[in-house]
């Protein structure tokens, strides 16, 4: 069984923290929208708070999160797969969002070059913190509850996809089903480091495609009143 460290890292990142954006996630089109750099800011040091966490639980509870690894590539195969399934899957929610000017992708479109340099920063942050502290500590930690690694995979997905409720219920399902298949992956590779490379393009793919629809489609740099 995981030690106090573990079971506050499996409360807050399995329990509080989706049950936080499911509560609050309504929230983010009805406050006044704030200028998109310091949003950008403000997302990327939370990350990093979230990364230092959870290298300090993997640390306390000897969870070996970036271990040295051997390049697989029936696993580089399957990496590319998954990242194209999760673009083509996702990409025409990102454009009907766009056209039917969605409040919440004013988050996730970055319109010039600092917002884009900001974006890079915040997709390899969010590729990092959440695959070690999702598909990796977190994993680690509810196998350990339960005994079963099948039950902590669909646990761990499940928070994942609950904590991306802000971009809607329909794709935080498909972000589940990408979660699970990233589990997938990560056993596959024997390691994250795959993951987190298809995590940080996914991200990096979809901000940049909603710059461009936004500009494509007159998308209000300002943002939309909800």
């Amino acid at each position: 069984m995981p030690g106090p460290a573990g079971l506050l890292h499996i409360l807050l990142f399995g329990v509080l923290i989706p049950a936080l954006v499911v509560r609050s996630r309504h929230k983010l089109v009805t406050r006044p929208v704030p200028p998109r750099h310091r949003h950008f800011t403000a997302v990327l040091v939370q990350l990093l708070v979230f990364l230092g966490v959870s290298v300090w639980v993997a640390w306390l509870e000897y969870i070996p999160v970036l271990p040295a690894f051997v390049l697989r590539w029936p696993a580089v195969a399957l990496a590319a797969m998954l990242l194209a399934a999760g673009v083509v899957l996702m990409a025409p929610r990102w454009r009907r969002n766009v056209e039917e000017r969605d409040p919440k992708a004013y988050y996730f479109m970055p319109r010039n070059g600092k917002e884009r340099g900001l974006w890079a920063l915040i997709s390899l942050a969010a590729a990092v913190a959440e695959e070690v502290t999702f598909r990796g500590v977190l994993f680690a930690l509810l196998t350990m509850s339960t005994g079963s690694p099948w039950v902590a995979a669909l646990l761990a997905s499940a928070a994942f996809g609950v904590s991306h409720m802000v971009q809607g219920a329909q794709s935080a399902l498909i972000i589940t089903a990408i979660a699970l298949a990233l589990h997938g992956l990560v056993a596959v590779s024997g390691s994250l480091y795959l993951a987190i490379a298809v995590h940080f393009l996914y991200d990096l793919i979809a901000g940049f495609s909603y710059g461009r629809l936004g500009e494509r489609y007159g998308y209000p740099i300002e943002g939309v009143a909800a």
